[in-house]
């Protein structure tokens, strides 16, 4: 083996390995390589050495099985981290995963001049259904709702439930008219609807606050006049009206 051949084959010193999978892997491939080199019947090695060889082809063997337990832990982190961002009940993005989300809105929206809107909805009076009917069925009702407001928009757009009877929708890369009209769309499927649970028909009415966001707004700002908006169409009972914030 020449001694750029082995040059070659070793890890660079300097570089910082902060991944435990690519170091392992690192690992395998020196010993691979030193096997391929200096195969057991090669007539250069030494009786000595080829006695070594058996416990490079432990090493690879070794190397495989942590990177392949290294790989099913990065799995189950990523799967814990799904987890940990999904509302268990619907399966939609909880309030955590919303702001991330968000974040990462604004944050292209600064960086690429991108628009989008965001949608409250609030459903009125639910509590009587829980009051009425029980929580199960109050549950069952929320999931109908989630699907519906999960069919009414795109795949792109990123529908949450913020907690009890409140959902959002995050509207990318689209501008204040057509996001409104996709609000108007989820409207249309819930108010005046009546959902049929357990045998029990049950109308539900909603509240949206629909508000636009661009380059130049920040996270608190532009939850904060979606929250108003939806709370004021709240008060005049005209879910329909979609007010504006700035209105």
């Amino acid at each position: 083996m020449k001694r750029e051949d082995i040059k070659a084959s070793r890890p660079v010193r300097n570089r910082r390995v902060n991944d435990d999978a690519q170091m392992i892997a690192d690992i395998g491939l020196l010993a691979d390589r030193l096997i391929r080199h200096y195969p057991p019947q090669s007539k250069i090695l030494t009786a000595k050495a080829r006695r070594v060889v058996p416990l490079f082809e432990q090493a690879i063997a070794a190397a495989a099985k942590v990177e392949e337990r290294i790989a099913e832990q990065k799995a189950r982190i990523a799967y814990l981290e799904t987890l940990s961002q999904t509302d268990e009940l619907n399966g939609l993005l909880n309030r955590r995963g919303f702001h991330e989300h968000l974040r990462r809105a604004l944050a292209n929206a600064r960086r690429y001049g991108e628009t989008g809107v965001l949608v409250f909805c609030d459903l009125n009076n639910f509590k009587s259904v829980n009051d009425n009917h029980g929580h199960g069925i109050g549950d069952d009702v929320l999931r109908r709702i989630a699907e519906t407001i999960k069919d009414s928009v795109r795949e792109t757009d990123a529908v949450a439930r913020l907690g009890g009877d409140e959902f959002a929708v995050l509207m990318t890369q689209t501008n204040w008219r057509n996001g409104y009209k996709r609000a108007q769309i989820i409207n249309r499927a819930i108010n005046g609807h009546t959902f049929t649970v357990r045998r029990k028909r049950i109308a539900m009415q909603v509240s949206f606050g629909v508000e636009p966001f661009g380059p130049d707004d920040e996270e608190a700002n532009l939850i904060a006049r979606a929250d108003m908006a939806m709370y004021c169409n709240k008060r005049k009972k005209a879910s329909v009206s979609f007010v504006h914030a700035a209105e």
